[in-house]
């Protein structure tokens, strides 16, 4: 009798699918993924209370101060600065306050000669002095005036209405296409008063309203035709913006000049001799050592940093920055990683490629989120709080064990 050997049974799905789960149950309650789970919730509770304690901030104020120190300085000069200083305020101005309307006319008329492309005035107008002065303005380039308002909020809130202050007296019937204005607020760091961001954009009675800093870029790329300069602060947004510092505290890259030298200059300028020609020249005071503000360059003055704005804008590669949130979850992302590779490979594998991995991916992720390396110490450091966790947890397993035994047996 001959037998033929018959098709191997076929086992049914759902026999199938069962053993399938059994196998994932046995994996999920192992010893192993129970210490995994632990090193998560461990993990989430770190960077929770990390986030809580201001460390996370912390870092991120120390990694963008760092990175101002070191971005280089522009080196195209567009930005120039005029200063009222304490001599030009005495002998120009008279040390009154507000400033004399008529002198501070003439300096414009003074900076117009120059051939600037635009002219913005760090300098409050709404007195109505200044209406009837505004008349004696002569300039053919676009000017942008400091809009004040009426009651400077501690600190900027989202869907607040400020309410706006005239300029140049409250006169209205100059070249609008000329004469435009933007608001002057700087937003200082809650935890230590530093300046390190700004706004587009700001809500007002009149809905969003142009920062000064805005109004200035928007009227110099219209100037220069720049349309992709025009189209970026041209979006409608109160988010906060990372300034980005370049030079020294002196801004030694950029021209800058006195006012009474600028005066003394305007006499002889020739129209094609004039170191302001086709720049964005700002006008502003630093006398009194009045409006002074704490940044990551040291101590500087409000036109100084309004500066930078406007070069930050310039350089095209403005930042965003980032919410708490956003920075928490990031820190919660590559944790993860960290411990999946512990998870799947050998662990002295996993100790040498976690090694080599964590600076680059702390570095990557600063430079997705900043656009810059500088701030991947606040990832760098839950990665590297990880790691010594794997390492005490891998010594509490393998080597902990043995120690006692060691121990025990000594005493026998």
């Amino acid at each position: 009798m001959t037998r033929v050997a018959g098709k191997p049974a076929v086992r049914p799905f759902k026999a199938r699918l069962y053993s399938l789960l059994l196998r994932l149950r046995v994996r999920l309650i192992s010893r192993r993924s129970l210490r995994t789970a632990i090193a998560v919730l461990a993990v989430l509770v770190l960077t929770w209370i990390f986030g809580q304690a201001g460390v996370l901030d912390k870092l991120d104020r120390a990694g963008s101060d760092i990175q101002s120190r070191l971005n280089p300085a522009p080196t195209d000069g567009t930005v120039a600065v005029v200063v009222i200083d304490d001599n030009d305020y005495r002998q120009i101005f008279d040390g009154g306050i507000p400033v004399n309307a008529g002198r501070l006319i003439d300096l414009v008329n003074d900076i117009a000669k120059g051939g600037p492309s635009v002219i913005g005035i760090d300098i409050d107008s709404s007195p109505h002095q200044f209406a009837e002065t505004a008349k004696a303005l002569n300039c053919n380039c676009t000017i942008v005036w400091e809009r004040e308002v009426e009651e400077l909020p501690e600190t900027v809130e989202a869907n607040q209405e400020l309410k706006l202050l005239p300029i140049l007296g409250g006169r209205s019937d100059l070249n609008n296409a000329r004469i435009s204005s933007g608001i002057p607020i700087l937003i200082d760091d809650p935890e230590d008063g530093t300046t390190r961001r700004f706004q587009r954009y700001f809500g007002t009675d009149n809905g969003l309203f142009p920062s000064f800093t805005t109004a200035l870029t928007s009227a110099y790329a219209k100037e220069k035709n720049l349309a992709s300069l025009g189209s970026q602060v041209a979006t409608f947004s109160d988010q906060e913006l990372l300034i980005r510092y370049s030079g020294d505290q002196q801004g030694s890259h950029r021209i800058q000049l006195s006012a009474s030298k600028l005066h003394e200059l305007s006499q002889n300028w020739k129209p094609d001799a004039s170191p302001i020609e086709g720049r964005i020249v700002l006008l502003g005071g630093a006398y009194l050592g009045q409006d002074q503000h704490k940044t990551p360059i040291g101590q500087i003055s409000g036109v100084e940093i309004l500066a930078n704005v406007i070069e930050t804008e310039l350089h095209g590669q403005v930042a965003t920055a980032p919410s708490r949130l956003v920075l928490y979850l990031l820190d919660l992302f590559e944790a993860f990683g960290l411990i999946l590779m512990f998870h799947f490979w050998p662990f002295r594998t996993a100790i040498l490629r976690s090694v080599a991995l964590i600076p680059l991916v702390a570095a990557l992720f600063s430079f997705g989120v900043y656009s810059d390396v500088a701030h991947f110490g606040q990832f760098f450091v839950v990665l590297v709080g990880l790691l010594f966790y794997e390492l005490y947890e891998h010594f509490r397993r393998e080597q902990f064990p043995h120690l006692i035994e060691e121990k025990k047996s000594g005493h026998h």
